[in-house]
């Protein structure tokens, strides 16, 4: 007897110390349920304050089937209070029945009205949690850069996914007690860890501007039957962009509509005769030549393997710098750029940002192709001087030459302006990097020539009333899976773009537009009838924004 009295003794006393935490936390396991209280995900702005990302209050439902003593009057209630369909009945009423699942979902992220109605019938079983929906509240506006989130609001695309851990923020932690049978003790609920919000995000994008590209790209890609396009409108000075618009037909309704993918940043296409810019203005920069040298320049020329030509037959004729940029002659850019050689030619066009990602560090974002030059072969060691035997995305090529609406100076893209943390803490993001890569001088007289290009030459069409434009068109031809420029169908496939800035005296705004196979053998081809017309009917908008005034004293085209 004493023997057992002293081992029930040490017994107590083990239970009484060290097993006492085991124990305690053993049945505080029995008795307590831990859930998780999710952060609320920041939202996403514009410059101007304007909601373009944001998440509601929304429920989900979920239920235990071991627990529902009732599971064809619940599920009939369910269905009638959150109007499943009858796939999703059937599906549920057979889970209840069978009864050997522990959770299954019922509906999730529905409005959360619904939610407290399912909540307050006390249903045997059947739980309802908050999960907040991320909705866009302006509709499709700004989609491709936003991205999405899946349903458990994680990022999954774009600006959502770029920065997701910020905008997630860090969950917290509710403990509850429950009865036998796993049921809620109400009035039990303690917040263990409070949740801390995601941050907010205060992007460069102006939501009215997005807007108006994005219903611009859809007329015009609708009118033309072309597959998609692009809008890029940049702040010089700064590299803020104030819209970055993507639009895409479906292949299968034909619906033409703003995409989830950022085809502006990811896709790359060979840019045609925009890359002229770049190359007529390394030859004034090397002074190599002037905007009154001049040339013979034949309509077509060997160069290697290839007789390469310009868009149109002329007889062999005299043509100056400025002449050959206006009429964007390919053979003419050819003479220009044998001045300065190949590889100082790729050294600009490095220094111009392309061949490798900009910036933004988009998820995806797609580096060009840019071969080094001593890889180039055959007639690709001159047509890159025109804009063909490389490739370029529409957020390189807008950022190339706003290198010279920027007077010869570089600014790296920017997207976002700053973050809000929970307490409102606002924190800028730093201005964006610059170099130089031509003179002011090169800048100007290349600004003089392309407004000239709009007045007299290929980029008529992107004309707006009351402003000088410069801007250079481009028709490149899209490369295919085989390896030539042919569809199926034996037709060239073509990418069409204009990028300009106005005014041109003085640049205030910087809009690429690039147009994706446009129809071939209709004049609707080429960059300047294609993507001309867009930057023409975007144009006012961004005035109206903006606030942007003609300079005093400017000269219109039918003034020079």
């Amino acid at each position: 007897m004493v023997v057992s009295m002293v081992a029930v003794l040490v017994r107590v006393g083990s239970i009484q110390t060290t097993q006492a935490e085991a124990l305690r936390v053993e049945g505080a396991r029995q008795w307590t349920r831990t859930t998780t209280i999710p952060a609320s995900r920041g939202s996403i702005f514009d410059r101007n304050g304007d909601e373009l990302a944001m998440s509601v209050p929304a429920s989900t439902i979920s239920v235990n089937p071991r627990l529902v003593e009732e599971p064809v009057a619940t599920a009939n209630m369910l269905r009638a209070v959150l109007d499943l369909d009858d796939a999703r009945y059937e599906s549920l009423l057979r889970d209840l029945v069978e009864g050997e699942r522990g959770f299954v979902y019922v509906a999730r992220q529905v409005d959360d009205a619904l939610g407290e109605q399912i909540r307050s019938m006390r249903l045997e079983g059947v739980d309802v949690v908050r999960e907040d929906r991320r909705i866009l509240p302006g509709g499709s506006t700004g989609r491709s850069v936003i991205g999405r989130t899946d349903i458990d609001g994680q990022g999954i695309a774009g600006l959502e996914l770029q920065f997701d851990e910020l905008l997630t923020g860090s969950a917290g932690e509710m403990t509850r007690e429950v009865a036998p049978g796993n049921r809620s003790i109400p009035g039990t609920e303690t917040v263990a860890v409070r949740p801390v919000p995601g941050d907010d995000l205060v992007l460069t994008l102006d939501r009215s501007i997005q807007f108006a590209c994005e219903e611009a790209l859809i007329r015009r890609v609708d009118e033309i039957g072309a597959r998609g396009a692009t809008c890029i409108v940049m702040d010089p000075p700064t590299g803020e962009l104030l819209a970055m618009a993507s639009v895409r037909r479906d292949p299968t309704t034909g619906e033409v509509a703003v995409t989830s993918g950022n085809f502006a940043a990811v896709d790359a296409d060979e840019p045609g005769s925009v890359a002229k810019v770049i190359t007529v203005a390394a030859a004034l920069n090397e002074g190599a030549v002037t905007p009154s040298s001049g040339f013979d320049v034949p309509w077509r020329e060997q160069y290697y393997d290839d007789l390469l030509s310009d868009a149109w037959q002329h007889p062999e004729e005299w043509m100056t710098v400025e002449d050959i940029l206006v009429t964007s002659s390919n053979i003419g850019t050819i003479k220009i750029w044998e001045r300065i050689g190949r590889e100082r030619h790729w050294e600009y066009m490095r220094a111009f940002g392309l061949g490798e990602p900009t910036a933004l560090d988009f998820p995806g974002e797609s580096p060009g192709i840019l071969k080094h030059w001593t890889d180039l072969w055959g007639s690709e060691r001159v047509t890159v001087s025109y804009g063909q035997g490389f490739s370029s995305t529409s957020i390189q090529l807008a950022t190339a030459v706003n290198v010279i609406a920027n007077d010869g100076i570089y600014v790296a893209p920017k997207l976002v302006r700053a973050t809000v943390g929970p307490t409102g803490d606002v924190s800028e993001k730093p201005p964006s990097a610059t170099h130089s890569v031509v003179t002011p001088e090169t800048a100007a007289s290349m600004q003089r020539m392309l407004a000239e290009s709009v007045c007299s030459g290929t980029g008529r069409h992107a004309m707006i009333d009351g402003f000088n434009v410069a801007g250079k068109t481009g028709t490149g031809l899209k490369a295919q899976a085989d390896g030539t420029y042919l569809d199926a169908q034996g037709r060239r496939v073509y990418h069409s773009s204009f990028v300009g800035f106005f005014p041109a005296e003085d640049p205030q705004v910087t809009i690429l537009i690039s147009v994706d196979e446009p129809p071939a053998g209709s004049v609707d081809r080429f960059g300047g009838t294609a993507a001309g017309p867009v930057f023409a009917s975007v144009a006012p908008a961004i005035v109206h924004e903006r606030g942007i005034q003609p300079p005093a004293g400017a000269v219109g085209c039918g003034e020079r």
